[in-house]
């Protein structure tokens, strides 16, 4: 008994519904590449945008730092100063000063 295998081309409707997929795929790409590129596009300014006023904000944020810093010098100093002229009164604020926190905390 022998066999032949004829190879036979058919178009069959698989065929063609994979071409279909393949073609209805590749539109959606494109058109997926095209909305991407549209928002890349419009996003690139609005990031520049966004960067800039974050860096700003950085520097406006060191500098008020560092004038805080600056004040929380001066402040201490003049306690110093104020401790060293007047130490008895010193004394007794810090006293009353401690007697009011012992009771806010004891409540």
């Amino acid at each position: 008994m022998e066999t032949t295998s004829e190879s036979a081309t058919v178009s069959s409707p698989v065929g063609t519904m994979t071409d279909r997929s393949h073609a209805t795929v590749d539109r959606a790409a494109q058109s997926a590449h095209e909305a991407i590129d549209r928002l890349a596009a419009k996003a690139g300014p609005a990031i520049d945008r966004l960067r800039s006023s974050t860096s700003a904000a950085g520097a406006t944020l060191k500098s008020r730092a560092s004038d805080l810093s600056e004040l929380e010098e001066q402040w201490l100093e003049r306690t110093r100063d104020y401790v060293r002229e007047n130490p008895l009164t010193s004394l007794g604020i810090a006293v009353l000063a401690g007697v009011v926190l012992s009771r806010l905390s004891s409540r």
